[in-house]
């Protein structure tokens, strides 16, 4: 697996309680972005995923709007955990891995998955930023924040929200990563 780094903190224990993340039985939410160059950084991440982790995982890669995206297929032979498209209010659940529609903003609200349209001419689609936002406010210190290779600064903001909330960061070690950003 590509070699992540992560923030001064330590992983939040998953016996933690999370009654008020709307998490009843206390998992912890991952929330990955990635962009150019992800999909292999993306293969090796859900490749090495332990199957009984108590954490559930909500990707959202850079997708291009106009075509239909393998994603969900990709994934699925990478690793034994479920692996699903995000649909509108459904409920997130651990050990599981869901996948950002393309076009879509992705958010997760009171333990279910939120879709949205980003707002015109929004790049990139969908936003790390708003997912990662999302989950630092319903999961609190039962969010970890990962980015993988991209370019850009999308998801440096939702990484700061998921700090200040308590989470754990993690990010992709630039020697690794396919593309690097500044």
């Amino acid at each position: 697996m590509s070699k992540l780094t992560n923030g001064p903190r330590d992983a939040p224990k998953a016996d933690q309680s999370a009654t008020q993340t709307g998490i009843a039985d206390g998992f912890i939410v991952v929330g990955v972005g990635a962009s150019a160059g992800g999909l292999e950084a993306l293969r090796s991440f859900v490749g090495s995923l332990p199957q009984q982790a108590r954490m559930s995982y909500i990707i959202a890669q850079h997708l291009s709007p106009q075509y239909d995206s393998l994603l969900t297929e990709l994934l699925s032979r990478e690793t034994e955990l479920p692996v699903e498209e995000a649909r509108e209010g459904l409920e997130v659940v651990a050990n599981t891995i869901y996948v950002t529609p393309q076009n879509t903003n992705i958010l997760f609200r009171d333990g279910r998955l939120k879709l949205e349209p980003p707002a015109a001419g929004a790049l990139p689609k969908p936003s790390v930023d708003v997912l990662l936002g999302s989950i630092a406010e319903s999961a609190g210190e039962h969010s970890v924040g990962v980015v993988l290779s991209g370019t850009g600064s999308d998801g440096a903001l939702g990484m700061r929200a998921i700090k200040a909330a308590g989470g754990c960061t993690y990010v992709q070690d630039e020697q690794t990563a396919t593309y690097r950003s500044n």
